[in-house]
C-alpha cells in the first residue's frame, strides 16, 4: 500500500466566497451545496481516568511471579494411573502420568511441572472439579503437556482459583471441551501456554495475565472467555473481566478472540487475533440459534460481503447468509453498564462506563465478525498500534467509541468506526470501508448521536458515507481527509442535525448527488466546490493564494465531482485558486462562512502537476500514516 505523509504547510490565510473559472453558475442537484443550515453543538464525554483503572492497576503480580520455590516438595513417581492428591503441599511432577486428581476440600496446592506429560484417556487430565475452595498454583519448568481427548471433558478443570507461573511452557489440549476451565479467577504470569480446544481455550470467572505468552492454536469457540456467574445481572468489576498486561497473545478461533462479560482492559503487549466464522444460508435458520436480522451477508465467489440491513429485502433467503456464532476479535457484552440519563432522558457517558479500555499494545486482528466491539458500555482507545481486517465493523460500541491516541489502520471493513457517539481527540487513523467510514448511529432513542473530532490525523476511504451521523458532526481540531463514494445516494459528509466546522483541517471529496455542506453557523470558513464533470482518480488537487503561492495539495484516491475544504487559513477578504493538476478549476474570494463554487463547463480530465510543481499540504498520497 502507498504511504502518505501529512505535511501541513499552510503559509497564507485562506478563504471562502467565489468566482468560477467559467462564469456560468452551477445548480447542484444534491442536498445543501451553498450551506447546510444550522448545525448543533455536542458535548463530549468524560475520558477514562486512573480511578476507573485503579482496580486493575493496583494488582500486584510480583508475589506470584516469585513463588516458584521447590523447597520441601514431594516428588510424584511417574505412572500411567491417576495420581490423587489429598493434602496441602508442594508436588513435583516429572515424566508421564495418566491423570491428576485433586481429591480433598480447601486445598492450597503448589504443583511443579518439570518436563511432565499428563494425558487422560478417561476424563479430565488435571481434575479439581469437585471443590470450590481450591487454590492452585502451577509452576512450569521446561516443556510440559496436559491432554484429554474425552468427549465433553476439559483438559484442566479447577473449581476454585488457578495460577500459572515460572519460566517454562505448557501445552494443553482438549479434544472434547475447554482446554482450561476455572470457576474462579485464573492468573497467568511469566510462563508460556499453548492451547488447543474443541470449545473455549480458556474459560474462567475472570482472567488476569502479565508478561506471559498465550498461543491459542485453535479453539471451537473463544480464545479467552471471562463469564460472570449466572445470577450476576448488574455491572461489576469483581468478575467477568479480562486484564492483559504486556502479554504476547495469539489465537485462531471459531468464536471470539477475547470475550468478557464486564471489562476488557489491555495495557501493552502483542495481539495477533484471527477469527473464522461459519456462514449458513437463511433457508437453514431453523437449524441454528440465529435471529432473522442476523442474516446480513451475501456470497461473492468464495467470500462474503456485509450489506446494509435495509438492503436485505432485495435478496431471496437462499442468497442471505448469517454467522453460526459470534466470532469477534475483542468483545465485551452481557452485563449492562450503569449509564446515566440527563434531564432530557438522554444517555450521558461518565468516566466509569467503559467496557473496553486499550492503553497500548500492537494488535493485528483479522476477524469475520466485528474486530473490537463493546456490546454494552463504551470503548476507549488511548494508545497502541492496530492493523485490522474484518467483514463487519472495525471498532464499534453500542454507546460511545472514544479514541484519544494510537495508530489505527483498517485495511478492510464494513464500517470503520461506529458508535452511538463517536469522539476522536488524537491518534493516526486510516480507514477503508465498504459502507460508512465513521458512523454515529443507535437504535436506542435515549442516545442523541454525535461525532466530535477535536484532534488526530484521520483518513477515510469509504464506499458509503465517509463520515455519517444520525445526529450532529462537530469538528474543532485535527486533520480529516475523506475520499467518499463515487456515486449513489451517499456523500463524503452526512449529518441529520448539521455539520459544524469550528477548527482543524478538512478535505472531503465525493459525488454531487448528495453533497452536504457544513453549516453556516460554523466558526471556520468552508469552500464547497462542485461540477458535473468528473475529476479522475490520482489527480492532484491543490489550493493556492491569489498569487499562486501553494497552500496544500492532495492526490485523490477516487474520481469525484464535489470538493469541501476548510482550514484556519480560510479568512475573510482573501482570494484563492483551486487546481486539478495544472488545470484551474476556479478562483474565489472568501466573503462569508460558506463559499459555494461550481461550473457546468467541460473541464476535460484535469490532471498533471500542480502549478509550480510544489509539494506539501494535507498530504501527498493516500492519507495520514498510510
Amino acid at each position: 500500500m502507498k504511504k502518505i505523509i501529512i505535511i501541513l504547510v499552510f503559509t497564507v490565510s485562506l478563504c471562502v466566497l467565489a468566482s468560477c473559472q467559467q462564469n456560468d453558475k452551477f445548480i447542484n442537484p444534491g442536498d445543501y451545496l451553498g450551506g447546510g443550515g444550522t448545525g448543533e453543538t455536542a458535548e463530549s464525554a468524560d475520558d477514562v481516568t486512573d480511578d476507573v483503572k485503579k482496580d486493575f492497576l493496583d494488582k500486584d503480580f510480583s508475589e506470584l511471579s516469585q513463588n516458584t520455590s521447590t523447597s520441601g516438595a514431594t516428588l510424584v513417581p511417574a505412572s500411567d494411573d491417576v495420581y490423587t492428591i489429598s493434602s496441602d503441599g508442594t508436588y513435583i511432577f516429572k515424566g508421564t502420568y495418566g491423570g491428576i486428581l485433586l481429591g480433598a476440600n480447601s486445598l492450597n496446592l503448589h504443583l511443579i511441572f518439570d518436563g511432565a506429560t499428563v494425558e487422560s484417556k478417561t476424563g479430565i487430565a488435571l481434575n479439581g472439579s469437585d471443590y470450590k475452595k481450591l487454590e492452585v498454583v502451577i509452576t512450569l519448568i521446561g516443556e510440559n503437556s496436559i491432554k484429554s481427548t474425552v468427549e465433553g471433558e476439559n483438559a484442566i478443570h479447577i473449581k476454585g482459583a488457578l495460577s500459572f507461573n515460572g519460566e517454562g511452557s505448557l501445552s494443553v489440549t482438549s479434544g472434547g471441551k475447554n482446554a482450561i476451565k476455572v470457576s474462579k479467577e485464573l492468573t497467568i504470569v511469566d510462563c508460556s501456554l499453548s492451547l488447543i480446544a474443541a470449545n473455549h481455550a480458556i474459560s474462567a470467572l475472570s482472567v488476569l495475565a502479565s508478561n506471559c505468552k498465550i498461543n491459542v492454536l485453535s479453539a471451537g469457540k473463544d480464545g479467552i472467555n471471562a463469564e460472570c456467574d449466572d445470577e450476576t445481572t448488574a455491572f461489576t468489576t469483581e468478575e467477568g473481566y479480562v486484564y492483559l498486561q504486556n502479554v504476547d497473545y495469539a489465537c485462531q478461533t471459531e468464536g471470539d478472540g477475547i470475550q468478557a462479560d464486564t471489562v476488557v482492559y489491555i495495557s501493552g503487549g502483542t495481539y495477533n487475533i484471527k477469527t473464522t466464522g461459519s456462514f449458513v444460508p437463511k433457508t437453514q435458520m431453523s437449524q441454528y440459534d440465529i435471529e432473522a436480522d442476523d442474516f446480513k451477508y451475501i456470497k461473492l465467489g468464495s467470500t462474503y460481503q456485509r450489506i446494509a440491513s435495509d438492503e436485505t429485502n432485495r435478496y431471496p433467503a437462499s442468497q442471505l447468509y448469517g454467522l453460526v456464532q459470534g466470532c469477534k476479535g475483542i468483545k465485551v457484552g452481557e452485563i449492562e453498564y450503569p449509564v446515566t440519563k440527563d434531564s432530557d432522558q438522554e444517555i450521558t457517558v461518565t468516566e466509569g462506563d467503559y467496557a473496553i479500555i486499550i492503553d497500548g499494545g500492537t494488535f493485528t486482528i483479522d476477524s469475520t465478525d466485528d474486530a473490537i466491539h463493546a456490546n454494552s458500555g463504551n470503548l476507549s482507545v488511548s494508545g497502541g498500534k492496530f492493523t485490522i481486517s474484518t467483514y463487519d465493523d472495525a471498532l464499534t460500541s453500542d454507546v460511545l467509541t472514544k479514541i484519544t491516541g494510537g495508530e489505527i489502520t483498517v485495511l478492510k471493513s464494513y464500517e470503520g468506526i461506529e458508535g452511538g457517539y463517536v469522539e476522536i481527540t488524537g491518534g493516526k487513523i486510516n480507514i477503508i470501508a465498504s459502507d460508512d467510514g465513521i458512523n454515529a448511529a443507535s437504535d436506542d432513542a435515549r442516545i442523541s448521536e454525535h461525532i466530535i473530532i477535536s484532534g488526530g490525523e484521520i483518513y477515510v476511504n469509504a464506499e458509503g458515507d465517509g463520515v455519517d451521523s444520525n445526529g450532529s458532526i462537530n469538528m474543532t481540531g485535527g486533520t480529516l481527509i475523506v475520499f467518499g463514494p463515487t456515486s449513489g445516494v451517499n456523500a463524503s459528509l452526512d449529518a441529520d442535525r448539521g455539520i459544524l466546522i469550528d477548527g482543524g483541517y478538512l478535505f472531503a471529496v465525493g459525488p454531487i448527488g448528495m453533497v452536504e455542506t457544513p453549516a453556516s453557523n460554523s466558526k471556520q470558513n468552508v469552500l464547497s466546490y462542485a461540477q458535473n464533470q468528473t475529476i479522475t482518480a490520482n489527480t492532484i488537487l491543490s489550493l493556492t493564494d491569489e498569487k499562486g503561492t501553494p497552500i496544500f495539495f492532495v492526490t485523490i484516491e477516487k474520481k469525484c465531482q464535489s470538493i469541501i475544504v476548510s482550514c484556519p487559513e480560510l479568512t475573510m477578504g482573501n482570494s484563492f485558486k483551486l487546481y486539478g493538476g495544472d488545470t484551474q478549476l476556479c478562483a474565489f474570494m472568501v466573503s462569508s462562512v460558506i463559499t459555494s463554487v461550481g461550473s457546468q463547463g467541460n473541464m476535460g480530465n484535469p490532471g498533471g502537476t500542480p502549478p509550480g510543481g510544489f509539494g506539501g499540504g494535507f498530504g501527498g498520497g493516500r492519507g495520514p500514516g498510510r
